[in-house]
């Protein structure tokens, strides 16, 4: 996950990373404290039924129960020093505002140096991933020949190489503050994951066979609650306070798994719910214990921004894109102030202004409640003029455009020409304009137009011009989309 996570940041990263993506961050992160607050909660519903087991029989319980109790005392000490690295991270980037108490509200949150100071060049880094590698070499030796659980541990805590960079490189260097906090909770909810599979592992061990309960409850332990489109999704489930010599059997959607891991694949963005039960016998018969769960696929996404470029224009039909990482775009709106918004659909707006300015916040809807993912601020400027072409078809059927430059003149008047405005295919914006009228200058003689088309005493005039006149297109007068009538420059034509 580390690694997949790791590629997404450097892609955006060698962007121009705008706020949006940021607040990205937050809200993954804020995800992933939601998910350690769940551990936490099934962590001590754990202990305080492994302090049952120790009540109703201390001979079998007491030295499972010690180590469990060492497993809580090594998890909470990793998790305490990620918070502290987070804290002296936050001190560096925002100084005697810093949040070291939740270490959750980051001020500068794009800050590229402090990551880099703290974990590389003080070489906190190495002592951090010292501690990890600690703990995960911790819980692989107590797994003992549980290779699936030790297994789970080494790929949970791996601080390998990441796309031939170092663990602390790839995690600390050149990473945005937001993004640094994020994969250190990420690291936390590890911890607590982690520690949830070892006393359930600890449990177990204690033969329960001897031991009857009168609780049955169903886990969902996912590797994680957000991956991204084309990542797999996996969860393990299991049932606690279980006879270790019975095998539950597990049901989702009425098909039975083969073992008690869940996958699917994600090739879509959105969030999925799946259900089921798992089987069990007691009493000789089936009992079916419930359980519920959800998990969301979000698109890969990068939102670049240009603030040299944040402008609309008025009485134009501007086009917007909205994304947001991790939130489908069916679950994302937008709020726009000095102007107006029509939904194209798949995430795209046309903005219509109705003052000097338009402030423009995206709405995302996770988990029922609509969060603010932020806001721009666009400039409103009137559509600048276009540029006049004299248009005729050549003697193949070509449409030519010319602007001060030359024609043939018996091609041109019997290619139907005619005066039009625009911007030219490369231009930023297109917009249609309507030519209202011109004039032709020979000479002293000017010669006019009502329309965008050459008039016939236009034409004929033209016809009879010798080879190196100069025809000068004049005064025209053409509309935009805004409704605004402009006087266009001079085209200046030397016929041939």
């Amino acid at each position: 996950m580390i690694g997949m996570m790791y590629l997404v940041l450097t892609a955006m990263l060698a962007l121009n990373v705008s706020s949006e993506i940021l607040s990205g961050f937050k809200l993954v992160d804020d995800s992933l404290h939601t998910s350690i607050s769940s551990s936490e909660e099934q962590n001590s519903n754990l202990y305080k039924e492994f302090e049952a087991l120790l009540n109703k029989n201390k001979q079998k319980t007491e030295k499972w129960y010690k180590i469990a109790k060492t497993v809580n005392s090594e998890a909470d000490a990793l998790y305490g020093s990620i918070h502290q690295f987070k804290a002296e991270i936050l001190k560096i980037a925002d100084k005697d505002e810093a949040d070291t108490i939740f270490a959750r509200n980051i001020i500068h949150r794009e800050d590229l140096q402090a990551g880099n100071f703290y974990a590389i060049n003080q070489k906190n880094a190495e002592k951090l991933k010292s501690k990890i590698e600690r703990y995960r070499d911790f819980l692989v030796k107590l797994s003992g020949k549980d290779k699936s659980l030790s297994q789970n541990f080494e790929s949970m805590f791996n601080t390998g190489d990441i796309n031939k960079k170092t663990w602390e490189n790839a995690t600390f260097e050149n990473m945005p503050v937001a993004a640094i906090i994020t994969i250190l909770t990420k690291y936390q909810n590890d911890v607590r994951s982690s520690e949830s599979k070892m006393i359930q592992y600890l449990k177990e061990m204690t033969d329960e066979s001897d031991v009857r309960v009168n609780v049955l409850d169903a886990f969902v332990l996912p590797e994680s609650n957000y991956v991204l489109e084309g990542q797999e999704y996996k969860a393990e489930i299991i049932l606690a306070a279980i006879d270790s010599t019975q095998k539950p059997q597990v049901y989702i959607g009425g098909r039975m798994l083969n073992g008690n891991v869940f996958r699917a694949s994600t090739s879509r963005a959105g969030i999925f719910d799946y259900s089921g039960f798992i089987s069990i016998p007691g009493n000789g018969n089936y009992n079916k214990i419930p359980f519920k769960a959800s998990y969301t696929v979000g698109k890969p996404a990068a939102i670049i921004s240009n603030d040299d470029l944040n402008i609309l224009y008025k009485g134009f039909d501007n086009n917007i894109s909205i994304s947001a990482p991790g939130i489908p775009n069916d679950q994302l709106s937008i709020a726009v102030n000095g102007g107006s918004a029509v939904p194209k659909g798949n995430g795209k707006y046309i903005i219509k202004t109705v003052a000097s300015s338009v402030d423009i916040s995206v709405i995302g809807k996770v988990g029922g409640r609509a969060i603010n993912m932020g806001k721009n601020t666009y400039r409103v400027k009137q559509l600048p003029d276009p540029k006049p072409y004299a248009v005729y078809k050549d003697a193949n059927g070509n449409v030519k455009s010319v602007f001060d430059g030359s024609v043939h003149g018996p091609t041109f008047v019997k290619g139907g020409p005619t005066v039009t405005a625009g911007y030219g295919e490369d231009a930023l914006i297109q917009a249609n304009f309507t030519v209202k009228s011109f004039a032709i200058k020979i000479g002293r003689r000017t010669y006019n137009s009502t329309g965008s088309r050459f008039t016939q005493d236009q034409v004929e005039v033209i016809s009879g011009l010798p080879s190196g006149t100069m025809v000068t297109i004049q005064r025209i007068r053409a509309v935009g989309p805004d409704g605004i009538e402009r006087n266009l420059s001079a085209v200046a034509i030397e016929i041939l």
